[in-house]
């Protein structure tokens, strides 16, 4: 169903907020979000009509009341956990469309961030802006040593009023809940601070600049991405000086280009989120396009996101899981994502998956979407136990911007095929390097703390051996299993004293060696598993 075009409101951030307008805001707020729900009770409760979209009015309610909400919505839209697909659309949809500030105060910004003239710092700076957005606007300049460069400003008194913009909401949203605690299983003030720390984060472009840096030296001599490196020296929380590189936007390039451009992308997405754990949150089209070379330049690192080694491994599981359509692993997956409580229950996921699994495989594999199984299986845990982290958040929006670009550039590409293929690139497999090194550390340092922490058990049960008296009379059948349980511990201590041992001398390469390991360290190996298995065996 389309939608009629909202109209966008302009929004000109200047200034540092008084306590009159901070007051002013407050009413503006409390009274747009009491207007909104008043509608929705007169549509819902009273008149019973459900012909008006309470999410496109929302949409309406945000866009009126400006930047901040605009990203509050956006924010929202990528919560399958707690809405529904329509009302998501109805806030994806938000755009702030913010006039430049004036030139004059942009040359302000630079001079009181980077302390000097802006003459001294480049030796050409254009007043025009080349680009504004609601937190920062951008602006060309040369060097003095002619190197050309972007200058990103961040908009003056733009971090004052999200802060209190979101300081408003909050207060709002608690009083709200007070009043209807039913409103309490939505998270409403969990989701108001999650959106405020986004809005910090992104307001700093020195967090930004220490982004782009990570980025540009993980890719710097690539052949595929190019990252355009800050410059040291020039970047602080409120100015950033990058290096200027333009190329072809991904409208209208020829076949065969947006072809290998699109597999280039996605293959850079694999290396980012499965073997560095490091994401460019935000690929849309503005964000990407190609040089003339065919390299793939990423633009805007305001927003990244983050895979530790438990969900880099769940998500893995997931990729595979889902390009091999199998259901029972896509849930296991799901779950090992530790997003859910303990009460969940499984079988919620299941019949999702398989009819997830029976659609795909109707369908031709371009069509395919991972971001939207992610958001269906997010959906169906409406009912249980989410907890949805940031960077998951991020990873879900990130993929459905990529598979939105990559549509662009061609939209007969399969990202799951270029994802199959990376199955034996060994991008999916786990590091080496941490766990070969972990086990013969951890093993060194038991053998080290073993002897004293023997010691002071045995101290302990000398002190308090005289608590417990028990008289027992043994027989030969008591004295003989004590015999056999005696010779087993015995054995089971030797045998991990083989283990530590063999293992330091893995590790330091003690004696003679066959290969590229130490004979003595295999040898102890053996004969600890040999033990191992008599001990097994003499249980039973």
């Amino acid at each position: 169903m389309t939608r009629p075009n909202r109209p966008v409101s302009t929004v000109r951030l200047a200034g540092r907020p008084t306590q009159r307008s901070a007051l002013r805001r407050a009413t503006q707020i409390a009274m747009a979000l009491s207007g909104f729900l008043l509608w929705v009770a007169w549509h819902r409760g009273l008149m019973r009509c459900d012909t008006h979209r309470a999410a496109d009015r929302f949409a309406e309610v945000l866009q009126r009341l400006g930047t901040t909400f605009v990203k509050l919505g956006q924010h929202l839209s990528l919560r399958a956990d707690i809405l529904a697909p329509d009302a998501q659309e109805a806030l994806a949809s938000l755009q702030a469309n913010v006039a430049p500030f004036p030139p004059e105060q942009a040359v302000q910004e630079v001079e009181a961030a980077l302390g000097r003239p802006w003459q001294q710092l480049f030796a050409r700076f254009d007043m025009h802006a080349l680009a504004a957005a609601s937190i920062a606007q951008i602006h060309r300049a040369a060097l003095p040593d002619g190197t050309e460069v972007v200058v990103k400003i961040r908009r003056p008194g733009a971090a004052e009023q999200a802060e209190t913009d979101m300081r408003i909401l909050r207060r709002i949203v608690l009083v709200m809940q007070g009043l209807v605690p039913s409103l309490r299983r939505w998270g409403l003030a969990a989701i108001v601070d999650e959106v405020a720390a986004n809005f910090r984060y992104e307001m700093d472009l020195s967090r930004e600049a220490a982004s782009v840096r990570r980025f540009a030296d993980a890719w710097r001599g690539s052949a595929d991405i190019v990252i355009p490196d800050v410059v040291d020296g020039l970047c602080t929380p409120t100015v950033m000086v990058q290096q200027f590189s333009h190329g072809a936007h991904l409208h209208g390039l020829p076949s065969s280009t947006a072809v290998a451009a699109a597999g280039k992308l996605v293959d850079s997405y694999v290396a980012q989120i499965f073997r560095d754990g490091f994401f460019h949150g935000d690929p849309h089209p503005g964000n990407v396009f190609v040089m003339d070379d065919g390299r793939i330049c990423l633009h805007d690192f305001g927003i990244v996101g983050r895979v530790d080694g438990n969900m880099r491994r769940a998500l893995v599981a997931f990729a595979l899981a889902f390009v091999e359509q199998d259901a029972e692993w896509v849930v296991d997956a799901w779950l090992d994502l530790g997003l859910l409580g303990d009460g969940t229950d499984r079988a919620v996921f299941v019949p999702v998956v398989r009819a997830l699994v029976a659609d795909c495989a109707q369908r031709p594999l371009k069509d395919w979407s991972l971001s939207g199984a992610l958001a269906q299986l997010v959906a169906a845990g409406r009912t249980q136990e989410v907890r949805l982290p940031r960077d998951l958040l991020v990873l879900t929006r990130t993929l459905l911007l990529l598979e939105g670009t990559v549509r662009l550039l061609a939209p007969e590409f399969s990202i799951i095929e270029a994802i199959s293929r990376h199955t034996t690139t060994g991008v999916f497999d786990e590091p080496k390097s941490a766990a070969s090194q972990r086990l013969p550390y951890e093993l060194g340092n038991a053998a080290h703390a073993l002897p004293s922490l023997l010691a002071r058990r045995l101290h302990s049960v000398l002190r308090q051996g005289d608590l417990l008296q028990l008289s027992i009379k043994p027989d030969a059948r008591m004295l003989s299993g004590i015999d056999r349980l005696g010779r087993r511990v015995a054995l089971a201590l030797v045998t991990l004293g083989l283990y530590i041992a063999s293992s330091l001398l893995m590790q330091h390469g003690v004696g003679p060696r066959w290969g590229d390991m130490p004979v003595l360290a295999l040898l102890g190996y053996a004969l600890a598993i040999r033990f191992t298995f008599s001990i097994a065996r003499s249980r039973g």
